[in-house]
């Protein structure tokens, strides 16, 4: 008995010498790595914006990115793009400091890799013309300002297109260009590159273009809509609302949405949840009117001489004949339902479909042409008792 005791007690004491042995050992293994010392040959670019790669060259990086740390004038960059044994990719910081670049790997730490100059990253506050139809369309050949800042005083670094199309420019100073419309540019974002980082700028309509136009000349067309801050009181369970930048007769605005103070005023013109244009009457708060005479919604914009094209799309409609989509001459409020056949408009068409939905939306065209610039207005009005509603999805102006 005693033989086995000494004989558990001895194997204890190994098991515990063992123990200790390894746990040391693992700690000393640990405590004793040294990783190798990284060597950088260079750092490129050494000038540039915020958000610019850059690159690091040199061995003995390892091909981990999480141990890497890089520093801008003691800011450490947020983005390791990549780690090879023999390169380092990372974005310049938000918050970059001109000056020098340190480099950490693990515990080695380089001080000074190389310097880099932060250059103000450049801005395009706004892009407008002097063309009579507005200041967001320029024909061929025509001067297009160009406001920001960040551009320099080198045009050699600096290039202006208009939707990819290169333009001839004048660099005035740090703040300010001065473009020609280049010949046959397609409609869109005009363009500023300096120092190969490309800014985009404000929309440009070329009035010979072809295609989709409404943006140049129709404003809350689509989805998603936005409208008008609800009184207080007004919002209840938000049924309706008012959509900006068109004019909503009273007749149109006839809803109290439920649960909503009647004395705070009615609403009309779009439904918030379905995010939708439109009219409705039925289903509101007490208050609300149940039936609409000559609802009216409309916008006035001038469009150049043209052939066009305009689509309305709606998704829910039971108002087939009872509301019309009217284009006319002129800034003024649209005619009476019943008389919208009558009043020479320019172009109009009644909604027709009952069975619109959003699988399957309705689409009414109205197409018209202006033999030189005029004055439009266009919208809906509508004539129809309770229940009844039409729910516009998009509006599309096409210049073919």
């Amino acid at each position: 008995m005693k033989h086995i005791y000494k004989n558990f007690i001895g194997l204890c004491v190994c098991a515990l010498l063992v123990a200790v042995f390894m746990g040391c050992e693992k700690d000393a293994n640990f405590k004793m790595y040294q990783y190798s010392m990284p060597v950088v040959e260079s750092i490129s670019p050494g000038v540039g914006y915020v958000k610019t790669p850059l690159l690091i060259t040199g061995t003995n990086f390892g091909n981990q990115s999480e141990p890497v740390k890089v520093f801008f004038g003691g800011v450490e960059a947020d983005t390791v793009l990549m780690c090879k044994n023999n390169r380092i990719v990372v974005e310049v910081p938000e918050n970059a400091v001109s000056g020098e670049v340190s480099l950490q790997i693990w515990t080695n730490v380089i001080e000074n890799i190389g310097t880099f100059t932060v250059l103000p990253t450049p801005v395009v506050r706004s892009v407008f013309s002097e063309n009579s139809l507005g200041s967001n369309i320029a024909a061929a050949g025509e001067k297009v300002y160009i406001q920001g800042s960040g551009f320099g005083t080198d045009p050699e670094a600096v290039k202006v297109s208009f939707n990819g199309t290169p333009a001839e420019f004048t660099l005035q100073d740090d703040e300010n260009i001065v473009a020609i419309a280049p010949q046959d540019y397609a409609s869109g974002s005009v363009l500023v590159t300096v120092n190969g980082l490309e800014i985009v700028g404000d929309a440009m309509l070329n009035p010979s273009s072809k295609g989709d136009v409404t943006i140049f000349y129709f404003k809350n067309y689509k989805r998603p809509f936005i409208q008008k801050d609800y009184v207080e009181g007004q919002q209840g369970d938000r049924n309706m609302a008012t959509p900006v930048d068109w004019i909503v007769n009273d007749a149109a605005k006839c809803y109290v949405n439920k649960n909503a103070d009647p004395a705070k005023g009615k609403v009309g013109g779009m439904f918030p949840k379905t995010n939708a244009l439109g009219m409705q009457v039925g289903w509101g708060g007490s208050g609300s009117a149940t039936s609409i005479t000559n609802g009216k919604m409309y916008q006035t914009t001038t469009l150049p001489k043209g052939e066009y094209q305009l689509e309305v799309s709606y998704v829910e409609c039971n108002a087939a004949n009872k509301a019309a989509i009217v284009l006319i001459a002129g800034n003024q409020e649209l005619p009476d339902f019943d008389k919208v056949e009558t009043s020479t408009p320019l172009a109009f068409c009644y909604f027709t479909r009952n069975d619109a939905s959003a699988d399957n939306p309705g689409v009414e065209t109205l197409n018209f042409t202006l033999n030189e610039q005029t004055e439009v207005t266009f919208g809906f009005v509508a004539t129809f008792s309770n229940n009844t509603y039409f729910k516009i999805s998009d509006i599309k102006l096409m210049l073919k």
